[in-house]
């Protein structure tokens, strides 16, 4: 269990007055924080040196109480003009900023709103709006439910009969403490941008703000972020460790090598909805050799492993003509690249794989296909990986002849083709991701 921790400005009416708490003390009786900060200005020090009432109130309440409080002094012994707000909004965010450097993931942090000058207070309460930090706000009412009278005479204090007196210290006082219910301005900033990140399936945009407001969203929220946040850069094993609590399936694919196809083909889809055109066309690459692959197994009977070799050290699949010899199909390369001189061994790309699949395949819509989408690869995939260029939907159709939705098309028929059965709501399962997200963030 965490420790409780307060930061309290302290005010004219710190630690007793009018036989009643100060809202320091107030706070402390009913909190029973571990650790206790006191900020206090050169007024409030004078006060402190003359007679150490503060942290003589604190000591005797945790005697009387049974609880041991740690108090530290943040002494400002210089600052005398306290009715600067810009002044201390600037020093509350830097000390605490430190404090919570200093906690805990389980310590929670309370601020007293209710001390100090109307300077001090406003710039708690505007932190506190904007949830830069994570603390709780507590205000304290005055015991007479209104203003106070200036009728005591601060200067004469006697710590053990304001103690004595204090009328707090019976057990059926009230409890003055409330939780500030402030109009969390910087949570609902930060919620909208979320949302607005997840609809631009921009996951690890939004699980870095999500992670800032943590304590305030819902965990299953959170989790689904993490996992949308891994889904997106394809960390299929962190996502099924994420998801290991859930009872809902985050993949629509669930054989191994076909989900992995399958999402690759999701995250492209993505890249055409955000427009990211250069980074769609550069990954089209391995994934149309991995369609094919399939596809020449599939349709053809072929295993392209039995045609090629691995270069451990490069960890790439070289063809080898002794095996393509084995497998009947050298003579038949031989002859498509007789131009070039023969077929050459290389890594393994998509026109070689098309070639075969077009010789050896019966379905001749399928055999169109490959054809025209490896034409469509090869005529811009060079340009978008070696050139500076900016590639627009213009400057695809123009290269093409075709646009980008109608290339995206063409990849989920090879999908289709290539033996991965899913049904049309499958590529939108990152919308009714992002739709589950939604759920748990309202």
């Amino acid at each position: 269990m965490g420790r409780k921790i307060l930061f309290s400005p302290i005010g004219g009416t710190d630690p007793i007055r009018y036989k009643r708490d100060g809202s320091m003390l107030h706070i402390c009786r009913h909190y029973q924080p571990d650790l206790v900060y006191l900020y206090l200005s050169h007024e409030m020090m004078e006060f402190h040196r003359k007679d150490n009432r503060y942290i003589d109130a604190v000591e005797r309440l945790g005697e009387h109480l049974g609880h041991s409080f740690e108090i530290r002094l943040i002494e400002r012994d210089d600052l005398v003009d306290v009715q600067k707000y810009d002044w201390f909004y600037r020093e509350f965010r830097e000390e605490i900023r430190r404090i919570e450097q200093e906690m805990e993931e389980e310590d929670e942090l309370l601020v007293n709103m209710a001390s100090g000058t109307p300077a001090m207070k406003s710039a708690l309460m505007v932190m506190a709006t904007l949830a830069e930090y994570r603390f709780k706000p507590i205000q304290v009412d005055s015991p007479k439910r209104g203003m106070n009278a200036e009728l005591e005479d601060r200067e004469a204090y006697s710590r053990e009969e304001y103690f004595r007196l204090n009328q707090d210290n019976e057990e059926q006082a009230p409890n003055r403490c409330q939780e500030e219910t402030c109009l969390n301005l910087m949570k609902m900033i930060k919620l909208d941008t979320i949302k607005k990140h997840i609809q631009a399936y921009n996951y690890p945009a939004a699980l870095s703000i999500a992670s800032e407001i943590r304590r305030d969203i819902p965990e299953k929220a959170y989790r689904w972020l993490q996992i949308a946040a891994a889904r997106v850069k394809l960390d299929s094993g962190r996502v099924h460790k994420l998801s290991e609590t859930l009872e809902e399936t985050v993949y629509p694919v669930q054989m191994e090598k076909q989900q992995k196809i399958f999402e690759y083909a999701l995250v492209l889809q993505l890249k055409v909805k955000r427009q990211e055109y250069a980074d769609f066309i550069r990954g089209l690459t391995p994934l149309v050799v991995d369609l094919l692959e399939d596809i020449a197994e599939k349709e053809c009977g072929i295993d392209l492993q039995d045609c090629c070799m691995v270069r451990k050290k490069e960890n790439t699949l070289y063809w080898s003509k002794k095996k393509l010899q084995q497998q009947g199909l050298l003579e038949m390369l031989n002859e498509e690249y007789q131009a070039q001189g023969g077929f050459r061994e290389g890594p393994v790309y998509s026109n070689a794989i098309a070639k075969i699949i077009v010789k050896k395949g019966r379905n001749q819509m399928m055999c169109s296909k490959v054809e025209e989408m490896v034409v469509i690869e090869r005529s811009v995939r060079n340009i978008a990986a070696h050139e500076i260029v900016s590639v627009t939907e213009e400057w695809i159709q123009k290269r093409t002849g075709k646009t980008v939705k109608g290339i995206f098309e063409l990849v989920r028929q090879l999908v289709f083709y290539a033996g991965i059965k899913v049904e049309n709501k499958a590529w939108d399962s990152y919308d009714q991701m992002n739709e589950r997200i939604a759920d748990c963030l309202r």
